[in-house]
């Protein structure tokens, strides 16, 4: 099965929610909340602390009077998401975390210790953001596409390493993908987080790495690596002279992944819509988008009903695919 199609249905579902589905309007002025709190599972300095301090910074004091970000790594996210299970569902406390905890960790991990469908409200979509292939100084200048890249893999099978950020990590199950498509005996090699692999590859130790394509911005301006290949639709903005993995014949990998915006289960509805229009309003700003844009990321905001039905579509996706690969689930 590939994901190219049924992703970008997907895609085009969310758009279409959430221009109909957009969060209804607050009726009548309501006082700020006395704080708010969102909770992320990674550390200080990564893509998603800085999506939600860029966003708790604007939300104060419209939405609340102060607003903090409370880092709790580890897990691969899984700690933030069991705080926020046990945080009264008042809008004080949301919860910002990539795609994957929600779409695809139930096929990863044997014994979840939480339920996506059941244990986290939907707010708001927050950012979106594409994957990309960087070759480093092991592999030659004169590699600068994907076939190039498979040839030299299959002339060099001790070399042909790619490094992700995290075993069960979307640039795991992309790598895999990838050899498969190349026919390349490409080895998939997980790090803890996207910065030592990329201190790898910049050192020489690692062939190529996968990661979302603003993690190799500074480098690719700076001539250290070359991005070969980005997995949106269309080309990134970011990377507008790197053609996408399908321009390039792997049509299987046509993938935009996000970060998204939840509350404990229990909130309200009405809690829910009002927090989900305060997102709205500042994603829509342009020093936002300015501000993510310095990290390869465009802010994205999105209905609760678009957010559901976004994760279902993608949870159906990834299963088969996961299961493809051979990937045995993790303790």
């Amino acid at each position: 099965m590939t994901m190219t199609i049924r992703r970008r249905r997907a895609l085009q579902a969310l758009g279409a929610a959430g221009a109909t589905l957009a969060a209804p309007t607050i009726a009548r002025a309501q006082e700020p909340l006395d704080s708010l709190k969102i909770i992320v599972g990674f550390p200080a300095g990564g893509s998603a602390d800085v999506v939600s301090r860029q966003i708790a910074d604007k939300l104060a004091p419209a939405y609340a009077r102060s607003a903090i970000v409370d880092n709790r790594p580890g897990a691969a996210g899984r700690i933030a998401i069991d705080a926020l299970k046990t945080s009264p569902p008042d809008g004080r406390t949301l919860l910002l975390t990539p795609a994957s905890t929600v779409t695809v960790y139930a096929d990863i991990y044997r014994n979840l210790s939480y339920n996506p469908t059941t244990d986290l409200a939907p707010v708001s979509l927050a950012a979106t953001f594409v994957h990309g292939l960087a070759v480093g100084p092991m592999v030659p200048a004169e590699v600068k596409t994907l076939a190039q890249f498979g040839a030299w893999c299959k002339a060099n099978p001790g070399k042909a390493s790619c490094g992700n950020p995290g075993e069960g990590s979307f640039p795991h199950f992309l790598t895999l993908v990838l050899a498969k498509a190349l026919g390349a005996p490409i080895q998939a090699v997980p790090y803890r987080g996207g910065a030592p692999a990329l201190a790898d590859m910049l050192a020489g130790q690692l062939a190529a790495l996968m990661l979302p394509d603003g993690s190799f911005l500074a480098y690719a301006q700076d001539n250290k690596i070359r991005v070969l290949a980005t997995s949106g639709t269309a080309r990134s903005p970011f990377y507008p002279n790197v053609p996408t993995f399908a321009e390039q014949g792997v049509k299987d990998i046509v993938v935009t992944e996000w970060f998204g915006l939840f509350a404990p289960a229990a909130t309200p509805p009405t809690v829910i819509a009002r927090a989900s229009e305060a997102i709205a309003k500042v994603l829509g700003t342009k020093p936002m988008t300015e501000a993510f844009a310095k990290f390869g990321m465009l802010p994205k905001s999105s209905s609760p009903a678009a957010l559901t039905a976004l994760i279902k579509t993608e949870a159906a996706i990834w299963g088969p695919i996961i299961r493809s690969t051979g990937f045995k689930p993790l303790e």
